[in-house]
């Protein structure tokens, strides 16, 4: 039998490619694991999620349960049993995330395969893998990491279940939505069009095809809704208060600050404005080319075109003759909706938008990429008039990359490169085209065969080179709240100094983020003085060792560096409505809070906003809704609670801002 050691080679020879890629993967993704510099907003909460059951369960952000944060709980659930292993290191997070990257490569190449064969599945699962936007979000802890993973596995389910119609894999691909939901809320339904439209290929009778898609839509309701469910129905006083809303509502975080409003421009408390400038600054202004802009571009724009492309020439070849049989027909539907839906929400979201946002489209534009390259590689081997798609699609992408990298400003002579390997290839696939001859290409296969490496470098150069940059860059706590791959176009410092001049922005927004972002994971020595002075004067098993106004960026470093109960006022931001003054006032006549920390900061910026300095008509709107909670606190604190001599509690103590104790007298 000689066809059992061809099949054993090809066995080992596919095999051992994904294992490179994987491995290849891992490098980027694990390099300088133990240095790692990730969001300290989620870490925080993933250190108090690790000590706390309650926190744990409602997605808490400090150990006492005051505040939970502005995401689901579903990625902090899994960072924290990766802490739970190996104790609180940050890179037992960034070790949890690698992991949840390198199984969205490996789930990739499984769907392709089964689609379009082995050579495009490793051909898409390079592409994901180098994709600079991929390389980002698995090199912090934002929960998009979890979230490709999961929609990724929804993909692989309904895959399966087009085979052969078996409910079973449809109704699993239902709970892995739902899991993504439970991720990152709205942002993990995106895919749904996508699978479902490509489980209407399915070889069953449509009454049960549509019974299977209800039954599934079930499952994703159920899986989706069951912890916004519990939250809402705990009472409102015995839980964590909901960040980033203003009301208290699980409702309003779902559908307004982490979805409709995100898309039309507009959050829950009166940031609509800003976070719209923000948007802007971050990823491009809305529009149908943003995803080129030059803060988009360099994350997810290398291989777009290729993927719209082929996508395109599959439509209009008509798919069944052009792809085959039901599978392949699905795949090209889950593929082509679901780039679709993403581009579009993208494009034209017009609030909050982070370029690393896009990780949710880097699994579809590595898909259809890879099986348009196939495509084009079939055709050119077959001689036919379509053959040369492959030189074009070849020459097109160098063109995006050269106009990638010239945006960038970044690197001159890799882009003389890209185009040198660009016309060297182009020229050798022409010369060796079969169509010439009609004849086959296994004469000219001395050129073809260093051709096609030097095409396949042209293609994948540009991404690559960002990747290596993101590895070799030591990121501040600024970028690690808005990671990029590559090359850093814009900034959230950047961001914020727009915001600023935006109107409605308000220069307490801007002013309270740039003043705690730039060392939010450091415990000064003024702070460390604070704390132990609060632990001194309390008994050990206080509920709130310290209060910290200003949001999370100014509790982080004690919430990061201590197990000290440490709470923050305010929420992400510090414009949270929490604590109420009615809380403020229960809380210290029980004895429950007597140390705040208000940085001077504060202060001033409560002062200007009660006496009208610092805001002008336009951002009326923004001061009444949004910072009026946290003038209120800080003029309570300050009517109520004695400040403590920075000389009682340290010489660097002034540093920190000023301690109130809010005992009895």
């Amino acid at each position: 039998n000689v066809t059992q050691p061809t099949k054993v080679r090809r066995w080992r020879w596919e095999h051992t490619a994904l294992l490179g890629i994987l491995a290849g993967a891992a490098v980027l993704y694990g390099w300088s694991l133990n240095a790692r510099v990730l969001q300290p907003y989620y870490a925080s909460a993933v250190h108090s999620m690790s000590r706390r059951g309650w926190a744990f369960l409602f997605g808490g952000y400090d150990p006492a349960g005051v505040l939970s944060v502005d995401k689901p709980p579903m990625a902090f659930w899994v960072q924290t049993l990766g802490v739970w292993v190996f104790g609180y290191h940050w890179w037992a997070i960034a070790l949890v995330q690698l992991i949840e990257g390198l199984a969205a490569v490996y789930v990739l190449n499984r769907v392709v395969r089964r689609w379009a064969g082995e050579r495009t599945a490793l051909l898409a699962a390079l592409l994901l893998a180098i994709s600079p936007v991929t390389t980002a979000i698995n090199r912090d802890n934002v929960p998009d990491a979890l979230l490709v993973l999961l929609v990724l596995l929804a993909a692989y389910c309904v895959t399966r279940a087009v085979e052969h119609g078996r409910t079973g894999w449809l109704l699993a691909a239902g709970a892995f939505v739902g899991a993504a939901f439970l991720t990152k809320m709205l942002a993990g339904w995106l895919v749904l069009p996508a699978l479902a439209l490509a489980y209407l290929a399915a070889p069953v009778s449509w009454p049960r095809r549509i019974g299977q898609l209800l039954g599934a839509g079930a499952v994703v309701a159920v899986v989706s809704l069951w912890w916004p469910v519990l939250v809402s129905s705990w009472p409102a006083g015995s839980r964590p208060f909901i960040g980033s809303t203003t009301n208290n509502s699980i409702w309003q975080l779902i559908f307004t600050y982490n979805g409709f409003g995100r898309v039309a421009g507009s959050t829950a408390g009166g940031l609509a404005n800003f976070g719209g400038s923000f948007g802007s600054v971050l990823a491009g202004s809305p529009g149908p080319l943003r995803l080129f802009s030059s803060e988009m571009a360099g994350q997810i724009a290398w291989l777009l075109p290729l993927a719209v492309c082929s996508l395109l020439f599959a439509v209009v070849a008509g798919l069944r003759r052009w792809v085959g049989g039901r599978s392949q027909l699905a795949g090209w539907v889950l593929w082509g909706v679901w780039l679709a839906t993403c581009v579009g929400v993208f494009s034209f979201t017009g609030g909050i938008m982070h370029s690393y946002y896009t990780a949710e489209l880097a699994p579809a534009v590595a898909a259809l990429a890879a099986a348009g390259l196939a495509g084009c590689w079939r055709a050119y081997r077959a001689g036919g008039r379509f053959g040369l798609l492959l030189p074009a699609a070849v020459a097109g992408s160098a063109a995006i990359a050269y106009a990638v990298l010239d945006q960038a400003s970044w690197l001159p002579w890799l882009r003389l490169a890209i185009v040198v390997a660009a016309v060297v290839s182009v020229l050798g696939l022409l010369l060796a085209f079969p169509g010439w001859r009609g004849r086959s290409v296994r004469p000219a296969g001395v050129i073809l065969v260093p051709t096609a490496i030097v095409a396949l470098v042209a293609l994948i150069a540009g991404p690559m080179a960002f990747d290596v940059d993101t590895v070799s860059t030591h990121p501040d706590v600024l970028e690690a709240g808005d990671p990029s791959g590559g090359p850093s176009t814009s900034s959230v410092l950047a961001a914020v100094k727009s915001a600023l001049d935006a109107p409605g922005g308000g220069a307490s927004i801007a002013l309270l983020y740039v003043t705690f972002m730039e060392d939010a994971y450091q415990l000064s020595p003024g702070q460390r003085q604070v704390l132990d002075y609060a632990e001194r004067a309390q008994e050990p098993d206080a509920p709130i060792t310290l209060a910290v106004e200003g949001g999370t960026y100014g509790a982080d470093p004690y919430v990061l560096n201590t197990d000290a109960s440490v709470v923050d006022f305010g929420g992400y931001m510090g414009f949270d409505p929490s604590p109420s003054i009615a809380q403020l006032a229960a809380w210290t006549a029980d004895g429950r809070l007597r140390f705040v920390v208000l940085p001077k900061v504060f202060i001033d910026i409560g002062n200007a906003a009660s006496s009208g300095r610092g805001s002008d008509k336009s951002s009326s709107e923004v001061q009444s809704s949004v910072v009026d909670s946290l003038t209120q606190r800080i003029g309570w604190v300050s009517e109520h609670c004695r400040p403590v001599p920075p000389r009682a509690i340290g010489p660097d103590a002034a540093q920190a801002g000023v301690l109130f104790d809010c005992a009895k007298r």
